[in-house]
């Protein structure tokens, strides 16, 4: 007999149910607002998840469809967040876009961005991740509140609000409106000028045309001009009506501020971090909860610029001082040492974090941003939103990045360059890497492996096996619902919690253990992997 999937209103095992999904039960049951869900565990067979998804269908009403979320063990934690490395997908109430979300959502715990991540923050082994889906909800606003919390109370707290779906603000994409209060201080608040609103969509919404109008639904009347839609979500641009309107309410705050607390002191938190949405009929909503890994940056320390000193400002969001030599775009061999200028920075970004850039300076973002979060939990000075960073500052110019201070400012010399650590025996080693250099380095490697993804262009294998002077194969990662396609000369390899390695026959047994490096060679993480045939459920087929 089956037994039937666990859901929100019930106490739930962070092992089998994710950090995520055990947070929220423990909100639910604290009598939070949080929206009903359903929790496919950590470990689920594959052979299983249809009949899940089918069983999800059933008990989740979404009219604005549904949204997988992960909720991996190893995710929001004390120290490490994972923020924005995992994969959640909004999608139809439909069986098969389901399924497919549900396995992306599994599949990105085994991406080797988040194992750099994890080891560099000292988790080891492999996230367990169990898959969380709920029925999306179409929000007046939403967005990220991270508070300090004593005696029941925040006492110095930050939020970041825009109109609509949070992603665009979560991921960087957009500076939202910013409330900020705290001990002895009303709050202030910095309005943002939001261009475009993202929201979930009905499936008859999907097919209007561009140019058209949808109703809001959240003020009487109120419409949007489409701009486009896709992956079940509407982009609208933001009517005149509600361009000079605050996005979240005093009130709202308020009642906000209240439910923060009481997230806190569920979850036994003295610094919270809580995504909210609030829906069109001004109801509140918890979406998600988790520890501050690191405190919100003090902006009291800001120096004053002399007259003959050029200074661009953003916002300050992980502390500390870096100088160095601007970069604008990341080599094969890493940023160490150097000052990132970039615009918002997605999950691809963390294996060039891991490098040691002595400083980020982001376009846009804020301060409650995936790469505010990443850049603070690294110890990686941060600014964000310098919105002309990419033409003021040029290639090469040494600047002094405060993330203390929000500030960036030509500097006359660059610092000593830290010692890189000693270079690791790499005799019995794969080293991974996203492009096969010419030649390939004589670092003693035992093979080399070219990492392929999704979103990686279709590649002729042949003669790669033949590539310079030892083995070389190809890791095409993911959960294979699809076969894979084999070139000739190649035997497919499962490697459990990678993917498929496509191995030389020609060549002796590929390595055991997988390595990435980072400038001069040095080991940035090592994994041991083990080898078995493909399985029946993953078939290969031959060109």
């Amino acid at each position: 007999m089956t037994t039937a999937l666990p859901c929100l209103d019930e106490t739930l095992d962070t092992e089998t149910a994710g950090a995520k999904a055990t947070a929220l039960a423990r909100l639910a049951a604290a009598g939070l607002p949080v929206p009903a869900g359903v929790v496919i565990p950590a470990g689920h067979p594959e052979e299983q998840l249809a009949a899940a998804t089918r069983e999800v269908l059933a008990r989740c009403p979404a009219p604005y469809g549904l949204i997988a979320r992960s909720s991996s063990a190893a995710e929001d934690g004390r120290e490490a967040s994972f923020a924005g490395l995992f994969t959640s997908r909004i999608v139809p109430a439909k069986p098969a876009a389901l399924l497919d979300a549900i396995r992306a959502v599994r599949a990105s715990a085994h991406h080797p961005t988040v194992t750099a991540y994890g080891q560099a923050m000292g988790v080891t082994g492999l996230p367990r991740m169990a898959v969380l889906v709920q029925a999306v909800l179409r929000p007046a606003c939403s967005g990220v509140l991270a508070a300090a919390v004593t005696g029941g109370r925040c006492t110095r707290w930050r939020i970041e609000a825009v109109r609509g779906l949070a992603e665009q603000l979560v991921s960087g994409h957009v500076v939202g409106e910013i409330h900020v209060g705290g001990p002895g201080h009303s709050a202030t608040v910095r309005p943002a000028t939001q261009e475009v609103i993202q929201l979930p969509a009905k499936e008859h919404e999907l097919e209007i045309p561009p140019g058209e109008w949808v109703g809001l639904g959240t003020v009487a009347g109120t419409r949007a001009k489409i701009q486009t839609s896709s992956a079940g979500v509407l982009h609208l641009y933001t009517p005149a009506a509600l361009a000079d309107q605050p996005a979240l309410t005093a009130a709202a705050r308020a009642q906000l501020l209240t439910a923060a607390a009481r997230a806190a002191e569920a979850l036994g938190l003295e610094r919270v971090d809580v995504e909210w949405v609030i829906d069109a009929d001004g109801s509140l909503h918890v979406v998600q909860a988790r520890p501050l890994t690191a405190p919100l940056t003090d902006h009291t320390a800001v120096r004053t610029a002399a007259d003959d000193d050029p200074v661009l400002h953003g916002i300050a969001v992980a502390p500390g001082t870096g100088t160095g030599p601007a970069v604008h775009a990341v080599g094969d061999a890493g940023i160490a040492d150097q000052v990132l200028v970039c615009d918002a920075l997605g999950p691809e970004a963390v294996p060039a974090l891991l490098t040691g850039p002595a400083a980020v300076v982001a376009t846009t973002g804020g301060e409650l941003s995936h790469t505010a979060i990443i850049t603070r939990e690294l110890g990686i000075p941060c600014v964000t939103n310098v919105t002309d960073a990419h033409t003021a500052i040029a290639t090469g110019t040494v600047v002094e990045v405060d993330g203390g201070a929000g500030t960036v400012r030509p500097a006359p010399t660059v610092p000593a360059q830290r010692t890189s650590p000693q270079t690791q025996s790499l005799s019995a080693t794969a080293v991974l890497v996203r492009a096969l250099g010419q030649p390939v380095p004589d670092d003693g490697r035992a093979a080399t492996l070219l990492w392929h993804d999704e979103h990686t262009p279709a590649l002729d294998l042949a003669g790669y096996g033949s590539h310079g002077p030892h083995p070389v194969g190809l890791l095409v990662t993911g959960d294979f619902s699809a076969p894979v396609t084999v070139p000739p000369g190649c035997s497919p390899i499962r490697l459990p919690g990678l993917g498929m390695l496509l191995w030389p026959q020609d060549a002796p047994p590929p390595p055991t253990e997988i390595a990435v490096l980072g400038p001069d060679g040095q080991v940035l993480h090592r994994r041991t992997v083990t080898r078995r045939p493909p399985s029946d459920s993953s078939a290969t087929r031959r060109r």
